[in-house]
């Protein structure tokens, strides 16, 4: 392999491993940066033209989504078109499209600057968001503008159909726009200087099983045109003309990593068992319908969280009673004979549902947000539930509470169920009357009296995500504290085993949904806690089933009941390394996945 003599040799970045997988190919530069917006006072006798100026530059972006969805091919591909659909709904919001014309006509400025200062508005709301999936939701509202913005001054597109040979793309951003026109034979990778793992882009990648790492920040600086490049999806790193050794060092790891999730996927069909005959149910987190039959494929046995947040956004209006019950009866029959397990709203409402706003709040992460919000705005709450309700006949669906905190709430979301039973039974509306009901976990106070809470609901999900932070202060997305995001915190472990034996007590399911569920080191902990239920994400099923069909349910018990022994989350980890390494020292690198860049 020869590698050029370029500004950059052997030059290594890591952003966000966002799509595994390890290739190498030569960067293809898409220009994606933000266009100098031209900044101009207009005269009243132009305000009206101006405007119509705007609303021209919208409607030829409509033209443009509807000719780039129309001119995909690739079944693989189109299935993911939706995502124009969500743009396109975009450039029909009225509070979008009136803002702008306000600023025109009130402030006597261009369509561009009019249209940059509606966008700081908005910017400034998503900034509050604290889930990590409907923030970068912000990045949908900048793709469209930005087409906007070009259509108002004359700027073209790229033509980036017209790639040829197998490259990895390089951008600033990516648009689904882009992503979805590209041939995607051509596209090794992608490299983008923004995004996050639930960026459009990321989505869309590990759908179409392309690497890519993003959230770079410097990779437009540094990479040019022609570098020959190595990305490593899953761990972030990006090498710039890689040296001879450092190249075969990242071909040996691509072997091995490839030779895993072939070993691992055999594990799909298998039943997810120990090697003594204990049961475990694998289940799947998911938001779209589009990734049940992924997630059947991978060996899920049931939704165990169906996020239904996506359902809100990016639309001019709240869904309709009609538009729930139209996905959840899609859910619970393509799922049928396994359970759907379906989340109410789990946002805040002050910035981010249609026709819903109030003043900021200053501490958004514990304010008006999930369960709350859903019993203030009791109308937008029952229109969910009814939706549910009436899907409950066409399969087995569970309603589960998010960010409950005591007994008040959890009785009044029930109550506000029970109405909504009452009004559907009165109207002779089929559903399931024993429907079940449960309370995520995931605040403190839930956890602590989780004993009180097991006796008012059906079944617990576990959501160690919030659960950690609350429970350890600790802001996971900060870089200056996401260190200590610990999830074997001996605090985090004691908290969960608390919740596991209050489940126990009454009786009732217990399952965890949180990212600790696919980690294979971590669910034999929480096996050996006594949970045996555990949803996640569906590529990470195959894996946690073979890791369970190796070891003994009784030696898990034992080797937990050790771990409460320890002080820290350093000594525990160093423990298990040791106990793994003595037992299993071939699967080390699946326990232990920084153990392969070594």
């Amino acid at each position: 392999m020869k590698t050029f003599a370029q500004e950059q040799v052997n030059k290594f970045i890591r952003g966000i491993g966002a799509s595994s997988g390890i290739v190498s190919g030569r960067a293809y530069m898409l220009e994606r940066y933000k266009v100098r917006l031209p900044q101009k006072r207009i005269n009243p006798w132009q305000v009206e033209e101006e405007v119509q100026r705007f609303l021209r530059a919208i409607e030829e972006s409509k033209r443009q989504l509807r000719e780039i969805k129309e001119r995909i091919l690739s079944p693989e591909v189109r299935e993911h078109a939706f995502i124009l659909d969500v743009h396109l709904m975009i450039l029909e919001d009225q509070m979008l499209i009136q803002n702008t014309i306000d600023h025109i006509r009130k402030r006597k400025v261009n369509s561009e600057w009019a249209l940059d200062l509606t966008l700081e508005r908005l910017d400034s709301a998503f900034k509050t968001i604290e889930d990590e999936y409907l923030r970068e939701r912000r990045s949908d509202l900048h793709y469209v503008a930005a087409r906007i913005f070009r259509n108002l001054m004359g700027k073209k597109h790229d033509d980036i159909t017209k790639i040829r040979g197998k490259v990895i793309i390089v951008a600033h951003d990516l648009s689904p726009a882009d992503t979805l026109q590209m041939n995607l034979n051509h596209v090794a990778g992608f490299v983008t200087d923004i995004g996050g793992r639930v960026s459009h882009t990321a989505i869309l990648s590990r759908s179409l099983g392309i690497p890519a790492v993003v959230g770079l920040e410097v990779a437009t600086s540094l990479i040019h045109g022609g570098d020959l490049l190595i990305i490593d999806g899953e761990s972030g790193d990006v090498v710039i003309n890689p040296t001879e050794e450092v190249y075969r060092s990242f071909v040996e790891r691509k072997k091995r990593i490839r030779f895993l999730e072939r070993e691992s996927l055999k594990y799909a069909p298998l039943p997810a068992e120990t090697r003594d005959g204990v049961r475990v149910c694998l289940q799947a987190n998911i938001e779209m319908l589009e990734e049940v039959q992924g997630a059947k494929s991978h060996g899920a046995e049931g939704i165990g969280l169906f996020r239904t947040e996506v359902l809100y956004l990016n639309r001019k209006d709240l869904p309709t009673e009609e538009d729930h019950y139209q996905i959840y009866r899609k859910l619970a029959e393509s799922i049928y004979p396994a359970t759907a397990t379906i989340r109410t709203l789990d946002i805040g409402g002050d910035k981010f549902l249609p026709d819903y706003s109030k003043g900021n709040e200053a501490n958004p992460a514990m304010g008006l947000r999930a369960i709350r919000f859903s019993i203030k705005e009791t109308e937008i709450f029952k229109t969910q539930l009814r939706g549910i309700l009436r899907a409950s006949p066409y399969g087995k669906i569970r309603i589960l509470f998010p960010m409950i905190s005591g007994i008040e709430e959890i009785r009044k979301a029930k109550m506000i169920l029970e109405e909504v039973k009452r009004g559907l039974a009165k109207a002779k509306i089929p559903f399931d009357r024993e429907i079940p009901v449960g309370a995520m976990i995931e605040i403190p106070s839930a956890s602590v009296t989780s004993d009180l809470l097991a006796r008012e609901v059906d079944f617990f999900s576990i959501g160690t995500n919030d659960l950690i932070q609350y429970a350890l202060a600790v802001d996971r997305i900060n870089e200056h504290v996401s260190y200590l995001y610990e999830p074997l915190h001996p605090a985090i472990l004691r908290i969960i085993r608390m919740v596991v034996q209050s489940a126990r007590q009454a009786g009732i399911p217990i399952a965890i949904c949180g990212e600790m569920a696919a980690d294979p080191l971590h669910v034999l902990i929480l096996l050996g806690m006594g949970l045996e239920e555990f949803s996640m994400n569906p590529v990470s099923i195959p894996k946690v089933k073979k890791i369970l069909r190796m070891v003994r349910y009784e030696e898990i018990k034992d080797l937990v009941e050790k771990l409460f022994e320890f002080p820290t989350a350093m000594e525990i980890k160093r423990y298990l390394r040791g106990w793994v390494k003595e037992r299993f020292p071939d699967e080390l690198k699946t326990f232990f996945p920084e153990e392969l860049r070594t």
